[in-house]
Order: structure tokens, then C-alpha cells, then sequence
């Protein structure tokens, strides 16, 4: 487990959040590690109640993160800070995210409401399918 996440957005607190989460994630479920190898790409969470944003960049195995949203990532996802932990809670079934539960369905509101945007997300379903899995507590 030792150095799979870099983290250079150390001015960000929610960096160290996100580290954290991902990296308990992988060591409470092992399975999820075959997921975050495949992971490959960038991706900028932007914050706008805090007026934070960081981009994570997969690179088969390892993850750094960057403050800011550097370059152009494949997906950016736009909410608020309590709406992106809320995306840890979506349950994985049959290897996929479930949106027909408590959490999924929220989820979806969200997303209808614009309260969750998600750029990119239907050129890079996979990436986010992905994503979804290894910050999922479930």
C-alpha cells in the first residue's frame, strides 16, 4: 500500500480527505484493488461551497493528486463538499454502482437538480463506474 497515492495538493485540506478515503478503502477491501489498478486518467473534483478543487490523476496503480483543475480531465464533478462524500455511500452490486437504494437514489436527485454535475460522464462511463467503486465504502 505504501506510496500508491502522491499527494501534492497538500494546501487542500480535502486532498488529505480523499487520500485517506481511497487509501482505507483499498486496504478494508483488497477485491477493490484490481479496480484502482485499471483506473486510468484524470479526474477534477471541484468544490464550490469550500472553494476548493483538486484533480486526481490514476496512472494504473497509483494516484497523485494536484490542487486545482489541471489540464483537462476526462471527468469533473461539480458539487458541494457534502455532496461528494455522500457518493461514498453508493452501493456496488454485481460490480456496478446501485442507484436503487437510499443513497443511489440521491444520487440521482442530485444529478437531475443539478446540485452533482458530472462533466464528461457519458464519454467516460467506465472511468466513473471506476471511480465510484474504490471511494465507495460499500
Amino acid at each position: 500500500m505504501d506510496n500508491l497515492i502522491e499527494n501534492n495538493a497538500s494546501e487542500v485540506p480535502f486532498s488529505f480527505i480523499l487520500s485517506e478515503l481511497i487509501e482505507s478503502n483499498l486496504k478494508q477491501r483488497p477485491e477493490k484493488m484490481k479496480t484502482f489498478n485499471n483506473l486510468c486518467g484524470a479526474i477534477g473534483i471541484d468544490l464550490k461551497d469550500i472553494e476548493a478543487a483538486v484533480t486526481l490523476f490514476f496512472q494504473g496503480g497509483r494516484l497523485k493528486i494536484e490542487q486545482g483543475i489541471v489540464g483537462k480531465p476526462d471527468l469533473v464533478i461539480r458539487t458541494d463538499s457534502d455532496k461528494v462524500v455522500g457518493l461514498n455511500s453508493i452501493t456496488i452490486k454485481f460490480g456496478l454502482p446501485y442507484y436503487f437504494d437510499e443513497a443511489g437514489m440521491a444520487v440521482l436527485k442530485q444529478l437531475i437538480s443539478g446540485e452533482l454535475k458530472v462533466e464528461g460522464m457519458l464519454a467516460h462511463p467506465v472511468k466513473l463506474t471506476r471511480l465510484t467503486k474504490i471511494m465507495s465504502v460499500m
